[in-house]
């Protein structure tokens, strides 16, 4: 079947099947040659090619209806007045049959050729109006009437080759018989009176035919819309940067706007008529089409893709293209894309995803780096604090015993330097748990306040305090509440070189159940700028940078006790002024509670526990086992995880601590061994008693088997607590 498509030529237009339009493949109208408009001279010059194209074709057929109308013509007129004219029709005709040769055939022609054929054209009209002169001198009725027929024929092919509107055509088909029967009517010398109801019906029937043929629009008129039409789409088409381009089944494009221009480096007329291999590889054309073929199945839904594409200039662009699937007048399945430049859309996310890349590995690498120092400095701290703690129970002299207390706070400064490093792990990681338990906030505070009273002694610092509570047992985490009111009274401590800090303590019930706490903490430092209390918060800030040389410290600790404060539902505030010093409020919500019954303390909290410590370092071995074996224990000693495994398999024991990284076999592995061993030998009770402490290690720990973690440098309070939690819970 042959195709109707519209397909371009050499000079960049598309000729569509049929109509007086001509469309550029950049969408440029252009009107048709003998299209409405003021008459000039290019128009003038189209409208004669027009004649000339359709003369030139029936040039037979006009010398056989000569022929017959000088053969006719013999009944009315003399031999040698119809041979005369006959001999001249024939040499006109010829002559605009030469004439009109080239505009035939659809060639270019000059003004001289065209002022030829209008010669031609002009004679073979006196031609025929020396035939209607003819006809009036041979007189008689029938002469009259052929003559004004031939008049009224001439006159109106004439004006339908300048302006082939409908009431023209009407007039052109109407007029020849209205005359005859004028003629007629005139001849037989019939009455007006009798001629008037003929006359009437003619005139009202001409005039409706008039009326309709005037509001019915011309072929002119609607070539006009037409291109007024087109040309407000080439506008608009060529104002939006995104490129529409229409191609047919096979990819090959039928049309492209302008904006492939700016955007490929291509003009309209260079990607007319191609396939898309020009701008695509054949993966991204065999994936269109794919597409394509997706739309064939379900032609009302639209594809969207994201191809990389080819300029000119060879530089690649991203393109975001929306495909549909429509048919054209003959049935043809045509793909409508409409095409967006989406490079700096796509790399921009690819260097968002490259830096998010990035940023997951520095996280990953700063989490290895902060686990291993943790190891490395809680391994021989623990061995400092340990064995510092068990000679403070020694008999020391007074200056002995002052050491021995300034090393053991010095070593917990820098536990608590460690332990903010944790923390700050776990809330990066979401893993902040709380533990609620019954507790006194007031005995809370004055625990803080006994740590932290004489170095505020020996600054000459007052600290003061007020507690104003309606009962103090609320029902919270006393761990995470003593760190924040550390962290704040100890911030004041340090930057604080002479006056007073004044804490208030309030607690205030505020519905069934529930009570409202807030520690104020005021101090007389050096204050701090509105700039420098906005960064305050900040991890790893201070309020000057010169500070950390001048008071130490790394900067967490107000992070941190602000991030335990919102995990708790609270808050914590700061007001402050340079030279004037600072206000810190620390505000929470906890059910109330019941105040415990104290236990009672024995002398020996651990009298009759078999237990078994695994650790590779012989001081951490020899610092604990010394620690329990006062508390009472009964303690065996192995030197690596597979050590451990040996002696659980030949004995019971209560509870086993068991450090991590060892040689031979890891404390993971080793508990996982353990837990596979049968009977209740393989449900002993473990502790992972290591420096790694981060949240992640926590949770290996515990998914390996483990009851419990105590974290290296090893509080004796805080292991004895854990031991007495994991025993309980094991009983």
């Amino acid at each position: 079947m042959p195709s109707h498509k519209p397909r371009p030529n050499g000079n960049g237009w598309i000729k569509p099947p049929a109509g007086g339009l001509f469309i550029s493949s950049s969408g440029e109208v252009a009107k048709d040659r003998a299209g409405a408009g003021p008459l000039t001279l290019a128009r003038f010059g189209a409208a004669l090619d027009k004649a000339a194209a359709l003369i030139h074709p029936i040039a037979l057929a006009r010398v056989v209806l000569v022929t017959a109308c000088a053969a006719m013509s013999t009944l009315m007129i003399p031999w040698a007045w119809v041979g005369a004219w006959l001999s001249l029709s024939l040499v006109v005709e010829v002559w605009a049959f030469v004439s009109s040769r080239r505009q035939g055939r659809g060639e270019t022609v000059s003004w001289i050729t065209r002022w030829n054929f209008l010669a031609a054209y002009i004679a073979l009209n006196l031609i025929w109006v020396a035939a209607s002169v003819t006809f009036v001198l041979a007189g008689g009725l029938s002469g009259m009437i052929c003559a004004l027929i031939i008049a009224v024929v001439v006159v109106c092919a004439a004006s339908l080759v300048f302006h082939a509107s409908p009431l023209i055509f009407m007039i052109a088909g109407a007029a020849p018989p209205m005359a005859a029967l004028a003629a007629i009517g005139f001849a037989d010398g019939r009455d007006w009176r009798t001629m008037l109801p003929i006359w009437s019906t003619l005139a009202l029937t001409g005039i409706f035919t008039a009326g309709r043929a005037r509001e019915t629009p011309s072929a002119q008129q609607q070539q006009l819309w037409l291109r007024d039409t087109l040309t407000s789409y080439e506008t608009l088409v060529s104002n939006v940067s995104d490129i529409i381009a229409r191609t047919d089944e096979n990819g090959r494009c039928l049309y492209v706007s302008p904006a492939c221009f700016k955007v490929l480096g291509y003009t309209p007329d260079e990607l007319i008529g191609t396939d898309l291999s020009l701008v695509f590889t054949e993966d991204q054309r065999r994936d269109i089409l794919g597409a394509v073929s997706e739309m064939v199945k379900n032609p009302d839904r639209s594809r969207q893709i994201t191809t990389l594409t080819r300029a000119k200039d060879g530089h690649r662009v991203w393109l975001q293209t929306n495909l549909s699937l429509h048919k054209d007048q003959m049935g043809f399945l045509t793909i409508l894309g409409v095409s967006r430049d989406v490079t700096e859309r796509v790399l921009t996310e690819k260097a968002l995803l490259e830096a998010k890349a990035e940023a997951e590995a520095a996280n990953a690498a700063k989490a290895r780096v902060l686990a291993n120092v943790s190891h490395e400095i809680r391994t021989p701290m623990n061995a400092i604090l340990g064995a510092l703690n068990l000679i403070e129970a020694e008999t020391l002299s007074d200056e002995g015993r002052n050491l021995t207390k300034r090393a053991i706070a010095s070593g917990k400064m820098l536990s608590q330097l460690l332990n903010d490093v944790l923390d700050f792990s776990k809330i990066e990681a979401g893993q902040l748990d709380l533990t609620p338990e019954p507790f006194d906030v007031g005995d809370a505070l004055t625990t803080v306040t006994s740590l932290l009273g004489p170095q505020a002694s020996a600054k000459g610092v007052a600290l003061k305090v007020d507690v104003r509570t309606q009962g103090r047992w609320i029902n919270a985490d006393p761990t995470r509440v003593q760190q924040i009111l550390f962290n704040l009274i100890g911030n004041a401590v340090k930057f604080t070189i002479q006056g007073e800090i004044q804490v208030l303590l309030v607690l205030t019930a505020t519905e069934a159940g529930k009570a409202r706490i807030t520690c104020e903490v005021r101090d007389s430092g050096i204050g701090m700028s509105p700039e420098m209390t906005a960064r305050l918060f900040t991890r790893f800030a201070q309020a000057e940078n010169k500070d950390s040389r001048r008071f130490g410290g790394a900067g967490l600790g107000l992070s941190i006790a602000k991030a335990v404060a919102e995990r708790m539902g609270g808050l914590i505030e700061a007001k402050s002024k340079l030279g004037h010093g600072s206000l810190f409020t620390f505000s929470f919500e906890a059910p109330l509670a019941e105040p415990s019954v104290e236990a009672e303390e024995t002398d020996l909290p651990l009298a009759g526990v078999r237990l078994l410590i695994a650790d590779d370092n012989a001081t951490n071995r020899l610092v604990a086992s010394t620690l329990l074996r006062r508390l009472g224990a009964e303690v065996e000693e192995a030197e690596d995880g597979l050590a451990a495994l040996t002696l659980a398999r030949r004995e019971q024991f209560d509870l086993i601590l068991m450090d991590i990284q060892m040689p031979h076999m890891d404390g993971l592995e080793a508990t996982r061994a353990i837990r596979a061993l049968p009977g209740p030998r393989g449900q002993a009770p473990i502790i992972a008693l290591t420096a790694n402490a981060m949240s992640h290690q926590r949770l290996a720990c515990l998914e390996a088997g483990m009851n419990g973690v105590a974290a290296k440098p090893i509080s004796p309070q805080a292991l004895l607590t854990e031991i007495a939690l994991v025993l309980q819970n094991a009983a």
